[in-house]
């Protein structure tokens, strides 16, 4: 009888053991999932601008944004790095953004010959 209620106290210690382990692995998951960059999905991207103009863009696996256009407008290919890219200029048309999510993109636009300074746009992944 003694050997059988060890037994079971045993088996109950390991269980509260695993449940605490799982639970502390869980919380810190859910920590560091929080504090993760985005992982930019590769694909095609479509938004609009603060002006409301059509954003469209490609983003593909070798961490390049191209083919980035404003209505018909074209902007240079940008080096992805991470979740961003920088400030990328060519012929004064100039982009930057940033994935906020894996499948969603803030950034800016400008073309630096015109007065009207940087344009907010966001766009959202439409597929492959």
């Amino acid at each position: 009888m003694k050997r059988t209620l060890a037994a079971i106290a045993a088996v109950l210690l390991i269980v509260g053991i695993g449940v605490i382990a799982t639970g502390g692995t869980a919380s810190a998951g859910s920590s560091a999932q929080a504090h993760r960059s985005a992982l930019p999905k590769v694909g095609h991207y479509e938004g609009r601008d603060s002006h409301h103009r059509h954003i469209r863009f490609y983003y593909g696996s070798h961490g390049q944004v191209i083919n980035f256009r404003v209505e018909h407008t074209a902007f240079p290919p940008a080096h992805v790095q991470g979740d961003k890219w920088h400030h990328t200029c060519h012929n004064n048309h100039c982009t930057r953004g940033h994935w906020i999510n894996d499948t969603t993109v803030n950034g800016h636009w400008n073309i630096s010959t015109h007065s009207g300074g940087d344009v907010a746009f966001s766009a959202r992944w439409i597929s492959h």
